[in-house]
């Protein structure tokens, strides 16, 4: 037991210790951005070249928890705080998840190589994080057994942890005026995991107030065992981490349905990661991981006689010890998301957008609904301000804004941003919107960004001769360009074009 709460900590440890971030909604609308393609690869960057630096390209953290925040554990009673435990079993969730995500950039690089085809690669270190807590476990830690007596709980934690670098190779292509498609193919290398396979912690309660508790778990892991190894260090190792490999897929479209709305849909994180180094397997048989309590002699704790009790919790104890073992391969899927998506331009540089997302991973499936307004101010300045619903949390406003200096390029997006400086200036710190934050993610960094494209513009064909009713039906029309002005046509030139003709002599007189 002692090795998988390390292992917990060892997980939480690597997230804590990362400073990259992985964002999703509000970046959806930002399509300034190279890193747009994450969620889309059908939405071509306005930058017809774009490089992404080493780590500063993309930095942040992001957390959700559907349960709790910090405010549904305390009180405040004429201004003392206090813990308030019975509130915070309330207002839990049956199953809460706290999720943590992280992402950097190793490299990126985005070229239109035509006003129809834009190409991407890039390289990234990924971190995500996802604990579930039984409601279960919390209440028979503040309420204790009275309240399931005749009836049992679960109480069982669940895990999900991996880190892995994602290599990928993209495109994105204009069919028609209409139509636009796109993918990236992923080439992906697991560092380190921890799955639960699967876990149950059944407490049941007699109407005479016996206890039984009965386990059962399948928990693996793969390069982090060796770490609690004396000796061992990973620059030595560095190879090992190379064997666990995997592919996955993005695969996303964009159709303007009328002149001034475009809809989208794409999928991301299609993939897996197939384990084999360091593989290890932590594991409960509910034949033996079973054990009944039946009291204390009362007495003998008042004479300070512990030793009856001391004798049950070592009796359990052992009954619940997790049996380790090396294990062979396994696979773990990603976290998969699902966007669809709105965009409807109000006026030049103005729109409005809707966007549905979700999530599927190791039996979970969340989701969100993101409104946002978007405003180009010229190319130097893009701009978005966002409302989220997601993780029963309904007080998140996003904001995302990029300074286009090319040949650099600013930026910061996150889902519930803006409440933290508008905080800061009320009440000259950020603590309430802390500890009223069930979703909180920013990503920010620093673009080089080359050559602004004022996008792929259809120019109406236009009749020449529409005011001559008999030269109508053979009027030429002007060509459909794409991000081109129409060329000018040259007038051909006669010989006596820079003269006026003169009329003939009159003969009379002669």
């Amino acid at each position: 037991m002692k090795k998988v709460q390390f292992l917990l900590i060892l997980c939480f440890g690597l997230l804590s210790n990362a400073s990259f971030a992985q964002t999703e909604s509000t970046l959806y609308f930002m399509n300034s951005l190279p890193q747009v393609v994450d969620v889309n690869p059908a939405i071509m960057p306005r930058y017809k070249l774009s490089i992404g630096l080493p780590f500063i390209s993309s930095i942040g953290a992001s957390y959700s928890n559907n349960g709790f925040t910090y405010n549904d554990m305390i009180s405040r009673t004429n201004g003392v705080v206090q813990a308030d435990l019975s509130k915070f079993t309330k207002n839990l969730a049956e199953k809460n998840y706290i999720t943590l995500s992280a992402q950097t950039d190793l490299f990126r690089v985005g070229i239109r190589v035509a006003p129809r085809f834009y190409v991407m690669a890039s390289s990234s270190v990924k971190v995500y994080n996802r604990t579930m807590l039984e409601r279960g476990l919390a209440s028979l830690i503040v309420d204790g057994t009275a309240p399931i007596v005749g009836t049992y709980s679960n109480t069982a934690p669940q895990e999900e942890a991996l880190s892995y670098i994602e290599t990928a190779l993209g495109m994105a292509f204009q069919v028609n005026d209409k139509l636009t498609i796109g993918g990236r193919l992923k080439y992906l290398n697991g560092i380190n995991n921890v799955t639960t396979k699967s876990s149950s912690a059944i407490v049941q309660v007699s109407d005479t107030y016996q206890i039984t508790a009965t386990a059962a778990a399948d928990v693996r892991t793969s390069g982090i065992n060796n770490l609690n190894t004396s000796g061992y260090k990973v620059k030595d190792h560095i190879g090992d981490y190379f064997k666990n490999t995997g592919f996955g897929l993005d695969i996303g479209a964009t159709y303007k349905f009328m002149d001034k709305l475009t809809l989208g849909i794409s999928i991301t994180d299609i993939g897996y990661i197939n384990w084999k180094n360091n593989t290890y397997q932590y594991s409960l048989d509910p034949a033996t991981a079973k054990y009944t309590f039946s009291g204390v002699d009362v007495n003998q704790l008042l004479n300070n006689n512990k030793t009856s009790f001391s004798a049950q919790l070592d009796s359990a104890k052992k009954k619940f010890e997790m049996k380790e073992s090396a294990s062979g391969s396994y696979s773990t899927m990603l976290p998969g998301k699902m966007y669809l998506s709105g965009n409807y331009q109000l006026i030049n540089n103005l729109s409005v957008g809707a966007l549905f997302f979700s999530e599927n991973f190791a039996g979970r499936y969340s989701a969100g609904m993101t409104g946002s307004v978007n405003k180009n101010f010229g190319k130097a300045i893009s701009t978005s301000l966002s409302y989220t619903v997601s993780n029963r949390s309904y007080n998140n406003i996003g904001m995302g804004v990029s300074f286009n200096l090319s040949p650099v390029q600013l930026y910061i997006v996150g889902d519930n941003l803006l409440r933290a400086p508008a905080s800061l200036i009320v009440n000259q710190n950020i603590n309430s919107y802390l500890n009223s934050s069930q979703v909180i993610n920013v990503r920010m960094g620093l673009n080089l960004v080359f050559g602004w494209d004022k996008g792929l513009n259809k120019k109406v064909a236009v009749e020449d001769n529409t005011h001559n009713p008999v030269l109508k039906k053979n009027n030429a029309k002007v060509k459909t360009t794409f991000g081109r002005a129409p060329q000018k046509v040259k007038k051909k030139r006669t010989k006596n074009s820079k003269s006026r003709s003169k009329p003939p002599a009159s003969k009379i007189g002669r």
